[in-house]
């Protein structure tokens, strides 16, 4: 208390004597023979460092002595000291220049305003901990901010003061900065008080009050000087009363028991919003200066310029903090281990558990669990009650589990139950617990529903967490696929099947550019070949485009090895495109060469209704120039049945551009030609189901000629496909098809194949221009 006497005592004689004789005053030419003047810069110059060591030393016995809040007084004894500095350097050089020494005029103003902005972020690095027992108001880091809004204040006092006409503008460059630098953090400092005020709860404190209001002097009296230049130079009537009732205010504050704060929750909002208000600042301080800056000497506008982008930096700087901070409390939180919706383990939790009893050996079974028909619930009657009934899933799953199991939500309607130590029966017999638990339906707002699951189950020793966790999943996915409500235990050939179709999926990506492929993969090469289509007198009318995948590992591989897959994904269309492509080139070769050929090329339901699938074909057209009447598309009956207004529309545009349309695979379903009237079919193909049969089942052979017959009578031509030896193709042609099309004339083959096949067997096409057509001899080696 002695100390904070002394300090008080000597700032009233600093300001009595600063008020009625100025440093100004003292220093002017006229008074520099007074024999009075040296004794008075000496005694207010040593009562000046008395009263600030003696502020320095009680703050620094406040942050060593009394918790909390240790850090803001460690910091502010720190500004104390810094003060006590430049005061004593401030003294000596009044001294020096009241003796004639013209390096040291001037030089006590300019060391205090040196020592006022070293001071001010100590200061501010105290404010923002305050409280932070509490109340998380700022990080350490929080300073950027401070430094961001100093330097765009400044940016803005470049700005201004030319406008105002103050005779600082007129200073050199360096001492007009550092007087803007100074007035600018003492503004921050006045605004972090009060920020600390309201957000730190400290409405009840005092000391936070008397420094925000000492504040409040220091910035006035600045502003107050800035059209009376010895003021702003530190050397008027009032220029050292803000600092001194500052420093004083700290120590009394240190030594002050005051109320204590109110506890706020944590937030990171107040330092953000400052971040995003300064540098929406320093922006308008940088499209200010070129709006006016013409208006405005170079000088001023180049420093606001260049403190406008050093503050926006320093504020991108802490912007970059806070989303590390964010990136943290979002690790955080995924470090949750609890389900919210249920209360059981999350995934993350989940995977620990896997970790932990693998790790040590033991076998560990796995039961992944999905509900059946889940999405129905929430379309149905609302997430609310899908909310509900994952709860009571949960609850169930709990209920029914041995004590040693975790139960976990995965998410969305997926569960899991981690059995350790227990085998694949034990498993097994606990899903025949929890299928007879489900039998009953459950009632939610009055709704009766049934909680059937789909469970997969492997077991495991010494596999990581992530096989496991997929060996159950295909588990599963098998369950599901079978018509769900059951269970499915993980097989080693299985899981190998599964492996092997998943890689192909993403080898069909990659092979038909799919956006989602990934680039590193070899998937092989797309190939297309063809078989021939001949006449009843053995020329060859056509051919038919069949794909075939060379696959890398797996050699060539026939359509049914790998279109289910693709129309399964999506990617028919694109699969169709190169194939259309490839054998309309094809063909348009073969013309050149002068062989008039027919080209099919299937199209399936989802070609047959993709909105690009005109505008492909013409493409395709135009790039090969095929005449559109050599091009035939053959759709199935279930294609056309998946959508048959939009199928027939679709083929109606594509027969008006000339192409022939082909109806394939007849006779393999429930056929019919009922709809034929309605189709600008001019082909009908036989499935070689019927084909087969046309020399053994005189129903069939009855059934294959009535086909014929009615085809021809509405104008189409017909060809029989699976033509495997000439009994079959003797009669065939007995029964009135056109064309025939099989093992018995050629297998698919590659285009030089097909090139080869026709100069070998020295065959012509029913459509080339010129001579009759020459037989082609048939084989029956089975080609």
């Amino acid at each position: 208390m002695r100390l904070v006497l002394l300090c008080v005592t000597t700032a009233v004689v600093a300001l009595v004597t600063q008020v009625a004789v100025p440093t100004g005053t003292v220093l002017a030419p006229p008074a520099g023979g007074d024999p009075w003047a040296l004794p008075v810069l000496v005694v207010r110059g040593v009562g000046r460092v008395v009263m600030f060591a003696a502020a320095a030393v009680v703050l620094t016995w406040r942050a060593r002595t009394v918790a909390p809040e240790e850090a803001v007084w460690r910091y502010f004894s720190r500004a104390a000291w810094v003060a006590t500095t430049a005061a004593a350097g401030a003294g000596i050089a009044d001294c020096l220049s009241l003796t004639g020494s013209s390096s040291a005029t001037g030089a006590g103003g300019l060391i205090l305003g040196l020592g006022v902005l070293s001071a001010c972020p100590l200061i501010y690095q105290g404010l923002v901990r305050w409280n932070r027992h509490g109340t998380l108001l700022s990080e350490p880091g929080d300073w950027l901010n401070g430094v961001g809004a100093t330097f765009t204040l400044t940016a803005i006092g470049n700005l201004l003061l030319p406008v105002l006409g103050s005779p600082i503008a007129q200073w050199p460059m360096w001492q007009e900065q550092l007087w803007l630098l100074r007035t600018s953090a003492e503004i921050v400092l006045l605004g972090s008080a009060a920020t600390v005020l309201n957000l730190g709860g400290l409405v009840r404190d005092a000391r936070a009050w008397a420094l925000v209001l000492s504040f409040s002097l220091v910035v006035v009296i600045d502003l107050a000087g800035v059209h009376d230049p010895v003021a702003a130079a530190g050397n008027g009537p009032l220029s050292e009363v803000g600092w001194t009732v500052t420093i004083t205010t700290l120590a009394v504050a240190a030594v002050v028991h005051a109320a204590p704060p109110l506890s706020r929750p944590a937030t990171t909002a107040a330092p953000t919003t400052g971040s995003f208000v300064v540098l929406l600042a320093s922006i308008a301080v940088l499209a200010a200066a070129g709006t006016i800056g013409a208006d405005l000497p170079g000088d001023a506008v180049r420093a606001g310029v260049v403190a406008g982008v050093l503050g926006g930096l320093s504020v991108s700087v802490r912007g970059v903090q806070l989303i590390r901070l964010l990136a943290d409390l979002v690790t955080t939180r995924r470090e949750a281990l609890t389900d919210d919706l249920t209360g059981l383990a999350n995934r993350r939790a989940l995977d620990r558990t896997l970790d932990e009893h693998l790790r040590t050996g033991r076998p560990v079974s796995l039961m992944l669990i999905d509900l059946d028909g889940f999405k129905e619930v929430n379309d149905r009657f609302g997430h609310a009650v899908g909310d509900e009934l994952l709860r009571r899933a949960g609850a169930l799953l709990q209920r029914v589990s041995p004590p040693q199991a975790v139960s976990a939500r995965l998410g969305g309607d997926e569960f899991a139950i981690v059995l350790p130590g227990s085998s694949t029966e034990e498993a097994l017999a606990l899903f025949a617990v929890l299928a007879d638990a489900t039998q009953a339906p459950v009632l939610i707002d009055g709704r009766r529903l049934l909680a059937r699951a789909s469970v997969g189950i492997a077991t495991a020793a010494g596999e990581t967490p992530e096989q496991l966790l997929r060996h159950a999943d295909a588990a599963m996915y098998r369950a599901k696929t079978a018509g769900g409500a059951g269970v499915a235990v993980h097989d080693e050939d299985a899981a190998l099947a599964d492996e092997q179709r998943a890689r192909l999926v993403e080898e069909l990506k990659v092979l038909l550019h799919s956006p989602d492929a990934v680039d590193d993969l070899d998937a092989g090469a797309i190939a297309v070949h063809y078989q021939p289509q001949l006449g009843v007198g053995g020329a060859v009318a056509g051919a038919e485009a069949l794909v075939r995948w060379q696959h890398p590992r797996l050699g060539l591989l026939t359509p049914d090895r790998f279109l289910d897959l693709v129309e399964e994904y999506a990617l028919m269309p694109d699969l169709t495109a190169q194939v259309l492509r490839e054998a309309a080139g094809q063909a348009a070769q073969w013309h050149r060469r002068g062989h008039r050929l027919r080209m099919s090329v299937n199209l399936s339901a989802s070609c047959l209704s993709h909105p690009d699938l005109l505008p492909l074909v013409d493409g395709v057209l135009a790039q090969s120039g095929l005449d559109s009447r050599d091009l035939v598309l053959e759709v199935t009956e279930t294609s056309l049945m998946a959508d048959p207004q939009e199928s027939i529309a679709r083929l109606h545009d594509l027969a008006g551009r000339g192409i022939d349309i082909s109806i394939d695979d007849y006779g393999s379903g429930y056929s019919s030609l009922a709809y034929l009237h309605d189709l600008p079919a001019s082909e009908l193909k036989l499935d070689r189901s019927l084909t087969r049969q046309v020399t053994t089942n005189p129903r069939t052979a009855d059934i294959v000629a009535g086909t014929v017959a009615l085809a021809h009578r509405l104008g189409l031509r017909v060809i029989a496909e699976g033509v495997e030896d000439t009994t079959m193709l003797h009669a065939l042609h007995a029964l009135g098809c056109d064309e025939t099309q099989g093992y018995l004339h050629a297998r698919p083959m590659t285009a030089e194949g097909f090139d080869d096949w026709l100069a070998t067997a020295g065959g012509s096409t029913t459509r080339s221009t010129g001579t009759a057509p020459v037989a082609v001899p048939r084989s029956t080696a089975g080609l």
